[in-house]
């Protein structure tokens, strides 16, 4: 999808992960059987999980502008949930981050839950222990042009319900995290007077991991890179839940062609899946819902970046106001909606 691009467009990501990872986990069976384990387990997470569409890098909240309210609204409206977002920017990254290289990723996959039902690794759970509230553990599987192929992170974050902001101070901070921040603010992609949040790093592929350790001389360089890999996908997870769970915004469904899932069926391919997308209450009187094949009377847009409004009893999304039609500053399309699927397979 183009950055310029607001109109939704099918991405199909979870079901070209679901056959790369498969084959991935065929190769590692014998070399790393734990990490192969893992793998098919997150398979099966994401054919079950409940699968939004996100615009272009989540762009519904300035990172800068996060505040608690957007903390208080974390929760995951589904027990397990994929988040599918394009990442197209406009300026490349640095290649390094303090030590880390870093690679161009340009199709996401935050893969979140919350249940104890789901423990992709043994042990992880523990996590929910730790917190009294619980919490999400944010997973990232990301596509990138320099391997052409769907891959799982390193590891991930477990952001506790109920975390807290507070000013960001790398003297208190645990040794991960401190040498994940310190890099940051060394590029430029942080400040001494960013704010910061609880979230614990967690391993996901216990080989790979090991020899992470192994590479960078120590397991806290280890937890930075799953820190640093982790960070976008977190903001997605805030984001999304920022407006999913606004009290004027609500979801619409969209399914797959019945057609090209049954040629893909055919073919021995993983099905597409239905999504979710958002939309403001207000305005499904105006544009209706949508059919069975995703289809609108007329082109549906991603919702652009808002704000929250804290209201006697609820919280609500809003956006800026419309200023110029013909202008690309300030435009707010009406709604996050949905275009007809792509007959691509």
């Amino acid at each position: 999808m183009s950055v310029k691009s607001d109109q939704i467009q099918s991405l199909n990501y979870c079901a070209h992960a679901v056959e790369d990872l498969r084959e991935t986990a065929t190769m590692l069976q014998h070399a790393m059987p734990h990490s192969a384990s893992v793998l098919y387990r997150l398979i099966s997470m994401l054919q079950t999980s409940v699968k939004f569409i996100l615009p272009n890098c989540c762009n519904l909240v300035e990172p800068d502008e996060v505040r608690q309210a957007h903390l208080d609204l974390i929760r995951l409206p589904f027990p397990c949930v994929a988040f599918e977002v394009p990442w197209d920017k406009e300026r490349e990254g640095p290649e390094y981050i303090g030590d880390f290289r870093q690679s161009p990723m340009t199709k996401r996959i935050a893969l979140c839950w919350d249940a104890r039902q789901f423990e992709p690794l043994p042990g992880l759970n523990s996590l929910l222990d730790a917190f009294e509230e619980g919490g999400v553990f944010v997973l990232p599987i990301y596509w990138g042009p320099e391997h052409k192929k769907w891959t799982v992170a390193l590891g991930g974050a477990f952001v506790p319900y109920g975390c807290e902001l507070s000013s960001l101070d790398l003297g208190d901070a645990m040794p991960a995290s401190r040498i994940a921040n310190a890099a940051k603010i060394a590029v430029g992609q942080s400040h001494e007077k960013s704010k910061q949040f609880r979230s614990e790093p967690f391993p996901i592929l216990p080989e790979f991991y090991e020899r992470a350790i192994a590479t960078y001389g120590s397991r806290a360089k280890a937890d930075a890179q799953i820190i640093l890999d982790a960070s976008d996908e977190v903001m997605v997870l805030i984001q999304a839940c920022s407006v999913v769970n606004c009290a004027n915004v609500s979801t619409s469904d969209i399914e797959p062609t019945a057609s090209i899932n049954k040629k893909r069926r055919a073919s021995g391919k993983q099905p597409f899946f239905s999504y979710k997308v958002l939309e403001l209450t207000e305005e499904r009187s105006v544009h209706g819902r949508g059919n069975a094949g995703g289809q609108h009377a007329s082109p549906r847009m991603h919702l652009r970046r808002g704000h929250l409004r804290q209201l006697e009893r609820k919280v609500v999304w809003v956006r800026p106001a419309l200023i110029n039609a013909e202008s690309t500053r300030g435009i707010v399309l009406k709604d996050y909606g949905v275009t007809p699927l792509s007959t691509a397979i």
